[in-house]
């Protein structure tokens, strides 16, 4: 475990190093103004430059340091449980549809968790969240502000491939396998990886709804033993979140509306709980025929 942090913290330095003197001769800047486009707001004028250096962080600090990893230090028997041989089309059909499936239920977390408020003696932890997520929500609205196809496809690239591939790498791979060693219990690793998770991203308002994602990445993970599974998942979750964004803005709907969630009856959040559970049970019969 501490091998791997000090693996993640090494390729992130050297991908941050690497992109900022990359940058000097791809957008022209100085290293003044380098440091001043990384530290100040995001603007139209530097949203190029900040599109990229997203991009690089993330390969530095999730997808890089996973695959040296898995490549170099995990034991083979760890990586064959990883699947990465192992792809059925019915998994990813079955795990897409599970997905949307969830949506109802997703959207309800979601309008739940922006409707927190913490107890008043941490007034101030909830207003520095608050002016955290609003920076969150600024910066994604920029990103939506490019209604061309190329803004898309940059878009769908780091918004909904990178973070997926790297993202479930890290912790329904390497740290699945890690925690699995210590906990010995398959369901308490889910729900120990998907916190995590949530609280990678430091948004408290969108919490709870990322942590359910995460578990059910988790379990779509454990009934298919295909690492494939939750990466196309979390490729497909975000992908259509940027498609939504993409499409809203060109129509001249607010991206705060897209986001915002739906809010669907109690019957319809029921009904979608309940088909999450049987069609994760019937996923879970397939695997194992």
């Amino acid at each position: 475990f501490l091998l791997f942090l000090l693996l993640l913290l090494i390729c992130g330095l050297l991908f941050n190093l690497m992109g900022a003197l990359m940058a000097i001769p791809l957008f022209g800047m100085s290293f003044s103004e380098l440091f001043t486009a990384s530290a100040t707001a995001a603007t139209p004028e530097n949203a190029a430059f900040i599109k990229y250096y997203q991009i690089v962080n993330h390969l530095g600090m999730f997808t890089v340091p996973s695959v040296l990893y898995i490549r170099v230090f995990m034991r083979s028997g760890d990586v064959e449980m990883l699947g990465f041989k192992r792809l059925k089309f019915f998994s990813l059909l079955a795990s897409v549809l599970i997905l949307f499936a969830a949506l109802p239920f997703t959207n309800r977390l979601i309008l739940w968790n922006a409707s927190m408020h913490l107890p008043d003696f941490l007034g101030q932890v909830e207003e520095m969240m608050r002016k955290l997520e609003d920076s969150a929500a600024g910066m994604t609205t920029l990103f939506f502000q490019d209604t061309r196809v190329k803004g898309l496809l940059v878009n769908m690239f780091m918004i909904a491939l990178v973070p997926a591939v790297g993202e479930e790498l890290v912790f329904r791979g390497v740290l699945f396998r890690i925690f699995h060693k210590w906990i010995r219990n398959v369901h308490g690793v889910v729900v120990v990886t998907a916190l995590l998770f949530s609280f990678m991203h430091m948004q408290f308002y969108g919490f709870i709804p990322r942590l359910f994602l995460g578990i059910l990445f988790g379990y779509l993970f454990v009934f298919t033993r295909s690492i494939w599974v939750p990466m196309f998942v979390h490729f497909i979750n975000n992908g259509t979140a940027v498609i939504s964004a993409w499409y809203g803005q060109r129509e001249g709907i607010p991206w705060e509306e897209i986001d915002s969630g739906g809010s669907e009856p109690a019957v319809a959040v029921m009904l979608s709980i309940i088909f999450v559970f049987v069609l994760l049970g019937l996923l879970r019969k397939m695997e194992q025929v």
